[in-house]
Formats: C-alpha cells, structure tokens, sequence
C-alpha cells in the first residue's frame, strides 16, 4: 500500500473511532484529511455526511457528501438514505422521497426494500411536520357532539382537549398507507395499579387546508374512509374561549334563567347508568355516549355562564338552599330542572342522590404541560405504528375488546376514563 494511500486508511479509521465517541468535529477533520489523500472513498463520504448531520446545524454539507457518495456509488443504498436523510433535515420532502424512488431502481431488491421503508418514513415525517400546532373541531352527534382540540407539540407528544380536560399523550404515524394511519394514546388519570396503559385510538388521517380525522365506529378495526359518525374535520387554531356577547349583555337575573333553560336542554331524559361488566357492546356504547354528551352540554352552559352562575342554578335545583336568588324563585325553569335532575338520577325525591354534575377541571395551564423531548435522533423507519413503539390493538376476539370499542368509539380522553372497564373485564 503506497505512503497514502495508508495514511488516507488512517485517517478514516481514526475518524470513524471520533464519531463512535461522539466527537463529531474532530471525525469530520479526519476524514476530511483522509478524503484530501484519496478523493474516491464513498464510505468516507458516507460517513462524514453522517458526522456532519450530527453536528446539528450542517445539513447542507451532509448532503454534499452524501451526492458526492451515490455518485462514486450508485448502486449503494446507503448513499440515498444519507441523502434522504440530509433532505429531511432540510424540509425539502419531494427531494428526499425522489431521492428514496431513484435508490430503489438502482439497486439490488434487498437494499430496494430498506428504500422502500426509509420512503414511508420520509413520508410520515414529512405528515408530522404538516401535523405540528393545533386544531380544533366538533365530533358527531352520534358520538357526543363535543369540541375537541389537538396540539401536536413534537413528533411524538400530543395534547388533546376535551370537556375543559387537557391531557398529554403520545401518537403514532404511518404515511406509507394510504389512507394515512395516526394512532393517539393519552394517560388514563389516576389509574389503578397493575392496570395496562389505554389502548391507542386508531385513526385515519388526510390534510388539506384542515385536518380530517376518523375513528373506529361500533368495532374495533381502524377505518378505510372518511365518513361515518367516526368522521370530525378539525381547522387550524385553538377553540375559542371568548364569551359570547349575547351572554355578556344579560343581567345577572336574566342569566341565571337562560343558564337554567340550557341546563333542562342538554339534561337527557333518560337516568344516567354506569358500564358494568355484564353490558353487551350496544348497551355499553349508549351507556359511554349519553355520559359524553350531558358532560358536553354541562361544560358549554359553563363556558357561557360561569361557573358560579351554574353552582347557583344547581343548588337552588336541588332545593338544598334557603336562600334561592329572586329570579329563580318560583320560576317553572328551576322546577322543570330540578326534574329533569330526578330523571337523570342526580337528584331522588328525598334529595340529592349523587353530587349534581360539577362543571369539568378547566384546562392545564401551559406551565402545567410536560415539556416536549429534547431533539434526537429521528425514529427508525417502519412499517406501521406498532412497530415504531406504539402497542398493538387486540384482535376482535380478545378479553376486553368489546369495551375498548366503546371507548375508541367516543374520543381519545373518553377512552382512557373507560379504560378502567377494560382493566375489570381482563381480571373477570
């Protein structure tokens, strides 16, 4: 071996002994010096492009020497996913997917199918780079007729607002199908010991101008089509918090009524049952939504009145204080509340039965949220969500997926409150 030609082999190894250290700079310097002794080593390349997207802030070297490796080395696959790689950093998508689609031709089938998957991945990051920030939209009737809001905070943390509750999950994307596969697991709030985390709810997901989202429906399988009570189309933005200025020019009397009007409204008139474990799917599912949708209508007399105007309705509802404003005294409004609470079962001839629905724990203050992961490395590629750490959903003929399907069925935060039903049915 001439002089150097070993002093070029050299280099390389020392630089590959830096970058496995972490010392990204100093590889970078080596292999510079053993490029500038032998200018045709597309591993050398291969590995500087890499040492130079570790530095953080040198993408477009990284793809210079990742061009400068598939040109050496244009049956190497590693060459394009450097490149793909560099492009993604970049945010320059439709480079990185052609770049992935000229890799696949070129080389053999085996090293074809890592393109194939280092493809899928591009195109899920690039549909988590058009996910992040918040939506906001409104479910079917069918399942609630709620508002709901999302914050995709990283590629991996998602905020989800439901019924003034915010809690902070984690999601899953899979852009190599088509439709796209977006699954979201929150937390379930203080869930009993030994209890398995909820089951993610699978989704289908398409951006345009908004984002439309679809969830399982009455069985457990992820949907093939944007349609159906599963379908909501969120818009770009937060849900508006302002009062409205029909309410705000009410006076204080005048409010009370109206809140009481829309109290009896959205009260149902049927009593409200717990899940047990003998329901069958049918029964658990309407069980599950009639409790949504009470909560849904009890959380907007709230944002429209107060709560303190709502705590006053209920208590003079309930008959329990002696001291019923003027404007409710008498008023057929309370009265037909107050029914309306027996029906429901709130309230017994006797009195209170159970604690008249308080209104819902207002959102996590932004102080409050857990702070998104520092940046790494980005996620290996993947044929579908499970596969990048997301568990997987039973089969339709496992313990406890009949209660799961109720849970998917009406929204993310819902599924994790009913998980504690999947949890009994898996000990029975």
């Amino acid at each position: 071996m001439a002089p150097s030609a070993a002093e070029a082999s050299r280099l390389k190894d020392e630089g590959n002994a830096f970058f496995k250290a972490g010392e990204y700079q100093a590889a970078i310097d080596a292999y510079t010096g053993s490029l500038e002794l032998d200018p045709s080593q597309h591993l050398c390349f291969s590995n500087r492009s890499a040492a130079y997207l570790k530095l953080g802030s040198a993408a477009e070297q990284a793809l210079q020497d990742a061009r400068q490796c598939v040109e050496l080395a244009p049956a190497w696959a590693k060459g394009y996913s450097r490149q793909a790689a560099a492009l993604q950093v970049l945010k320059r998508w439709d480079e990185a997917e052609k770049c992935c689609q000229e890799g696949v031709a070129a080389c053999t089938s085996t090293d074809g199918e890592i393109l194939k998957k280092m493809l899928a991945e591009v195109k899920s990051h690039r549909f988590q780079d058009t996910l992040k920030g918040t939506w906001h939209g409104t479910v079917s009737e069918t399942l609630g007729g709620y508002d709901q809001e999302m914050e995709f905070l990283d590629e991996r943390s998602v905020r989800v607002e439901v019924l003034g509750r915010s809690i902070v999950g984690k999601y899953w994307v899979d852009a190599g199908c088509e439709p796209v596969q977006l699954s979201i697991q929150v937390p379930m709030p203080e869930q009993p010991p030994n209890m398995p985390p909820p089951m993610p709810v699978p989704y289908i997901a398409r951006i345009d101008e908004n984002l439309h989202l679809c969830c399982p429906f009455m069985k457990l399988e992820r949907p093939t089509a944007f349609e159906g009570p599963g379908y909501c189309l969120m818009k770009r933005g937060a849900l508006s918090k302002a009062e409205e200025s029909e309410v705000a020019s009410l006076s204080h009397g005048e409010k009370l009524l109206q809140c009481a009007r829309e109290l009896v409204a959205g009260l149902p008139d049927r009593k409200l049952e717990e899940v047990t474990v003998n329901d069958g799917e049918e029964e658990a599912r309407e069980k599950v939504v009639a409790q949504v949708k009470m909560e849904s209508a009890m959380y907007a007399v709230q944002k429209r009145f107060g709560e303190e105007t709502m705590k006053l309705v209920f208590t003079a509802a309930q008959g329990s204080s002696e001291d019923v404003p003027d404007a409710l005294r008498g008023a057929k409004e309370l009265a037909e509340l107050g029914r309306k609470l027996q029906v429901c079962g709130i309230l017994d001839d006797a009195g209170p039965a159970q604690p008249a629905p308080p209104p819902p724990p207002g959102p996590a203050r932004a102080a409050e949220r857990p702070a998104p992961p520092a940046p790494g490395p980005r996620p290996a590629a993947a044929d579908a969500p499970p596969a990048q750490g997301a568990p997987d959903l039973p089969a339709a003929g496992d313990s406890g997926a009949k209660a799961v399907v109720v849970a998917t069925a009406v929204c993310a935060v819902a599924a994790a409150a009913v998980a504690l039903l999947v949890w009994r049915r898996s000990r029975k």
